[in-house]
């Protein structure tokens, strides 16, 4: 082969319908920052709770905890205060605690709005939880 060959890559069938199916039409910040809203190509809409989504960042630091067997908390106060574009695959989202370094992208939003749908929401006990046991 000379340096001048181009290389061909084909994506399977399954990766190509991911890629269609994980594009936005609309995505919103909620108005009191609590949530993002995603309305997909394909008509489904997923909201997403700002911790539910800091818990889940697949940052290095996030990354790094979870192979380590800790949880990545979040507090249940948290805010998205911005999101902005990576390109056309991903969103970058800042929380109200100056977190600022996950990379969301759509495959992987599509994949957290189906594990939220089927997850029981968890209560964050309080310290007055601990007084009333006592």
């Amino acid at each position: 082969m000379t340096g001048n060959a181009q290389e061909t890559r084909t994506l399977s069938p399954a990766a190509v319908d991911a890629a269609e199916v994980a594009t936005p039409r609309e995505v919103r910040i909620s108005s009191d920052g609590t949530a993002l809203t995603i309305t997909w190509s394909d008509g489904a809409r997923a909201t997403l709770h700002a911790a539910f989504l800091r818990e889940n960042s697949r940052s290095a630091g996030s990354s790094r905890l979870r192979l380590s067997g800790l949880n990545v908390p979040a507090s249940r106060d948290l805010t998205i205060k911005t999101a902005r574009a990576i390109g056309a695959y991903a969103i970058n989202i800042t929380f109200s605690d100056g977190y600022d370094r996950g990379i969301y992208p759509w495959v992987f939003l599509k994949e957290l709005a189906e594990t939220a749908a089927e997850q029981e929401p968890v209560r964050v006990l309080a310290p007055e939880d601990f007084l009333k046991s006592n």
